[in-house]
């Protein structure tokens, strides 16, 4: 990131309040400075701007907003605020509502790929238009450091007419960037998409709070009377028409004129006025790094050459652009991704302005004389060859960005060999101790006795299943769509075919996935289905976040929600049922043999939908939670036993046959100890939760190397006493006379 110098207003405190405070900045007065996350300081720029409600589903690489709100939540309350940690994206999006009948303002987030499925709302509610501000906060994850796709939200900007905003990869910027959101969205009459990138996303820096929080006009506290909503607002016949024309024709050219006279975009002066660089949101960090490596710019943010950054990528302001294109004679447009919307837009504007001027921007399109890579994020590694070209281009004679570029391939070449030598290779598998391990260890047994299922997969922990050693998932289609896949898969394969789906997706999509298979199923539809859901009670990969399904205790029936408020816990065997489904068996994952009958129940029919639930918390989520009480009892001489599972060094031989079963993070490999051996052998770490997957399946393979032990903590003198006649005896039947 860029290490920009912010200068304080005049009046600042100097008081700095630590990250981790999160209310303590919810509430920090005006001109305080503060130590804060990204995230966080949306949380509060939206407090500073009147929001009387926030919805969301967590995803990275914003996930943080929602857990901080949850954190928050004493305070949020005390404001009026309804917070909502929401079951899907649409069900979020419908929030929104609340701001176009009234001058109420508030915010939604979700991940990029979230957009997606809340679409169908956002274009109902982007044509009708809003009274108040709203604001739809995007985790957007281009590189796919933590989505599963490459896609640009700037689709559903120009799609459906909201501004986008981009923020500098700074944590002053976003901040105001954020505030600024608001204010368009009220300017222009229509919601803003504020896009947060996986570096800003997880940023750390200060900010001054330019203003004070502000209570909301309406809020859960102070609610209004009467209901008197404007017809015209209706998104239906002619009410829909003339929203485009308002679209088009009012509320983009009033986005234009605020961003405009706001100074959003950020143009930075360089010593050759005559080039010029387009860059936009974070991407300009990188540009900025990568620029400082080729002797062109400092890390500050001064360059060479002159450089708009767009913080808004749509609508793209044409006087902006005509303005930049000036008595310059090049253009070098720094885009991320495809499709090329930016310099489409921008070739456009050049077009129709008349200016004659060589633009360049992606390989193969538009003049065909691109620099920058059609695909793919852009970090510093990936823009230091492209703009070695592009500085080839421009001063032929200037041999520093070859010279260095040379340099960097050169490190990067010893980089990439040294750290072959020192790290072993490992796939991203489940925790030690998943609950979704035994049933794939299951699955891949089974269908070595069975024959090969289909596997249609699901976006979760589960979708490492494609990973070694399982290799059980041949379909991603999107959270709670698994079931639907293997509807259509099963028409026109001989197959079983076996969907795998966790509580929260179920919740989230699943539930429907169930109606339209069960509507579509007859007596004269031949299909062969296994359906496993997961239900850990958490929405596990991104971030353990509550769902329906959560336990608040021990009580089956009872969970609490992300406001911290007592919820009726559905139970997924009974929605199952009520729709119709008859197959239904529950599961405890961990006890394995049980399972392994359930599932080869399944197996042995092959006709009809079946319905396996495994019912064992995330391990992780559980371990959180009482690891600090096991501590404390040990701590306080309690006696405390803890099942691990252990590996003969003098039994295993070193085949791993067990491997392919389990894929343990906590079993690993390690060189033979024993002089007259060579190779290598497992090893368990001490990590281990005692889960036991790797001690049944390595009967799978018939090794008897895995044991299990108990080790007890602050043991009585009987347990003591037990133990070394228990020691004494094995070491009589092994002949250790020593013993």
């Amino acid at each position: 990131m860029i290490a920009q110098k912010y200068i304080s207003p005049k009046g600042a405190k100097e008081s700095v309040i630590k990250p981790n405070e999160a209310t303590r900045l919810l509430l920090a007065k005006k001109g305080e400075k503060v130590v804060a996350s990204v995230p966080l300081t949306i949380i509060r720029a939206a407090l500073e701007s009147g929001i009387s409600y926030a919805a969301g589903y967590p995803g990275a690489p914003t996930a943080d907003i929602i857990d901080l709100l949850s954190e928050s939540g004493s305070v949020i309350k005390d404001m009026g605020i309804f917070f909502e940690s929401s079951t899907n994206e649409a069900a979020a999006a419908t929030k929104l509502m609340a701001s176009v009948y009234d001058r109420i303002n508030g915010f939604v987030n979700w991940k990029v790929v979230g957009t997606n499925v809340a679409a169908d709302v956002l274009a109902h509610i982007t044509s009708s238009g809003n009274l108040g501000s709203s604001v739809v906060v995007v985790g957007e994850d281009y590189e796919t450091d933590s989505t599963t796709i490459e896609m640009k939200s700037y689709m559903y900007g120009k799609g459906f007419g909201l501004p986008v905003i981009d923020p500098i990869g700074n944590p002053m910027d976003v901040y105001r960037l954020a505030k600024h959101a608001f204010r368009l969205s009220e300017y222009s009459s229509m919601p803003v998409m504020l896009l947060l990138r996986t570096m800003i996303g997880n940023c750390i820096g200060s900010i001054v709070c330019e203003d004070d929080v502000k209570l909301p006009d309406l809020s859960t506290k102070n609610k209004k009377s009467d209901w008197n909503p404007d017809a015209t607002r209706y998104p239906l016949g002619e009410y829909s028409k003339l929203h485009a024309v308002e679209k088009y024709y009012e509320r983009i050219p009033k986005a234009m004129d605020y961003i405009a006279s706001n100074n959003l975009n950020k143009y930075t002066k360089g010593k050759n006025g005559k080039i010029g660089f387009i860059t936009h949101g974070g991407i300009f960090n990188s540009f900025i790094n990568a620029m400082a490596e080729l002797g062109r710019a400092d890390i500050t943010g001064s360059c060479e050459y002159d450089v708009l950054n767009l913080n808004v990528v749509y609508p793209v302001v044409p006087s902006e652009i005509m303005k930049f294109a000036k008595e310059k004679e090049m253009i070098f447009l720094i885009e991320e991704g495809a499709p090329s919307y930016l310099e489409e837009a921008i070739r456009s504007i050049l077009h129709s302005s008349g200016i004659s001027i060589q633009l360049f921007g992606k390989e193969g399109t538009g003049n065909g004389r691109g620099f920058i890579p059609m695909t793919g994020g852009l970090d510093v590694d990936a823009l230091i060859e492209p703009l070695t070209k592009i500085l080839s281009v421009i001063e032929p004679y200037y041999a520093v960005p070859r010279e260095r570029f040379s340099e960097l391939m050169r490190h990067r070449e010893r980089a990439v060999r040294e750290s072959l030598k020192a790290v072993v290779r490992r796939n991203p598998t489940f925790c030690t101790g998943c609950p979704e391990r035994p049933i794939f260890s299951a699955i891949k047994w089974l269908d070595e006795k069975f024959g090969r299922s289909i596997y249609a997969g699901d976006i979760g922990c589960y979708t490492m299943a494609k990973l070694p050693p399982f290799g059980t998932s041949d379909s991603c289609t999107g959270m709670g769509t698994s079931l639907d896949v293997a509807l259509g898969l099963s028409q026109f394969y001989k197959q079983r075919v076996i969907a795998v789906m966790g509580d929260g997706t179920f919740f989230h999509r699943g539930v429907t996935d169930i109606d339209n298979v069960m509507y579509n199923i007859t007596k004269e539809t031949d299909v062969n289905i296994i359906f496993v859901i997961f239900e850990n009670y958490w929405t596990a990969m991104t971030g353990h976040q509550p769902n329906p399904a959560t336990k608040a205790d021990s009580s089956a029936g009872s969970n609490v929600n992300y406001r911290g408020e007592q919820a009726s816990r559905p139970s997924i065997e009974s929605v199952l049922k009520t729709h119709g489904v008859t197959w239904v068996k529950k599961v405890n994952p961990f006890d394995f043999y049980k399972m392994l009958e359930t599932m080869l129940d399944a197996y042995s029919e092959n006709k009809g939908l079946r319905v396996v639930i495994c019912d064992g918390e995330c391990t992780l989520a559980r371990t959180r939670r009482e690891l600090p009480i096991v501590e404390s009892k040990i701590a306080h001489r309690d006696m405390v036993k803890e099942v691990k599972y252990k590996i003969d060094e003098d039994i295993c031989s070193g085949c791993f046959p067990c491997e392919k079963y389990s894929g343990c993070p906590s079993v690993t490999v390690v060189k033979n100890p024993n002089p007259l051996r060579t190779g290598y052998i497992k090893q368990t770490e001490e990590t281990c939760t005692g889960c036991g997957v790797c001690g049944i399946t390595s009967i799978f393979g018939l090794c008897p190397s895995t044991y299990r032990v108990t080790e007890v903590h602050n043991p009585s003198p009987g347990q003591r006493l037990q133990h070394k006649v228990s020691q004494s005896v094995i070491a009589y039947l092994r002949g250790d006379v020593d013993g």
